[in-house]
């Protein structure tokens, strides 16, 4: 089966809502896909239908399918991606690039992701089907050692805002993290503010750096897949940025 004519499909995790993807790690191949400008459909999968992805062998999303080709992990399928249609590159070509975007993961997990997760984190609970509630509750209750009430009430507006303070710095010197233009890092790093986005948590003024980054991905992602789904919680507004 050619290039032409395969259809890739991309399994992701969503919400009560099938349209609604809240996954940074599912974000972050729909932004690479769609800056390749190549046609997929998403799959939903919710926390409670693992079986859909059985024939992975995986029990997490993303799984990208491309005709019978199988890739699961979501560094690793940009990977794949950046082999195998490498028209707008992601910059992932080399051992170099692809040790700097898997540092940058790393990186955006350990100081950025926990402290924008706690905020929006009731919402990610509401947003889930009746089916998943218990199961998200319990799984990051005991990830946590705590309830998702007292996880939320340390919720702190200014950490959320100062994480992204190197974030700010780096793109006020240059468009996109990657360069001139967008890449793996770009996507990997916006993924995850897209999390929280999604619910209408939003840690930074419009007219800033991260900002006009932002805006940018989106509008390049909206011209080739549509505009984001988003289901705003009402408590967001009180951690936008001043």
């Amino acid at each position: 089966m050619s290039k032409e004519t395969r259809m890739i499909r991309l399994y992701e995790l969503c919400a009560s809502e099938p349209d609604l993807v809240f996954s940074p790690y599912c974000w972050r191949v729909r932004l690479a896909l769609a800056h390749k400008r190549l046609p997929f459909e998403g799959l939903p999968v919710g926390f409670m239908e693992k079986e859909k992805i059985a024939f992975a062998d995986s029990r997490l999303v993303p799984v990208l399918t491309d005709g019978d080709t199988v890739v699961k992990e979501s560094l690793d399928i940009l990977e794949y991606l950046d082999r195998t249609y490498p028209q707008a590159p992601l910059g992932l070509d080399s051992d170099a690039g692809r040790a700097r975007v898997r540092f940058i993961s790393e990186l955006i997990l350990r100081h950025i992701t926990p402290v924008i997760f706690k905020p929006s984190l009731m919402a990610i609970y509401e947003a889930q089907p009746e089916s998943a509630k218990g199961y998200f509750r319990e799984s990051r209750e005991k990830r946590f050692g705590c309830t998702l009430e007292q996880l939320h009430a340390t919720a702190d507006a200014s950490e959320a805002h100062k994480a992204l303070g190197a974030l700010e710095s780096q793109l006020k010197n240059m468009p996109y993290l990657d360069g001139t233009q967008p890449g793996a890092t770009d996507f990997v790093v916006a993924a995850h503010l897209i999390f929280s986005w999604v619910f209408g948590f939003q840690y930074w003024e419009d007219d800033s750096a991260v900002g006009q980054w932002f805006t940018r991905l989106l509008e390049a992602y909206a011209e080739v897949a549509g505009p984001v789904k988003r289901q705003i919680d009402p408590a967001a507004a009180q951690y936008r940025a001043a």
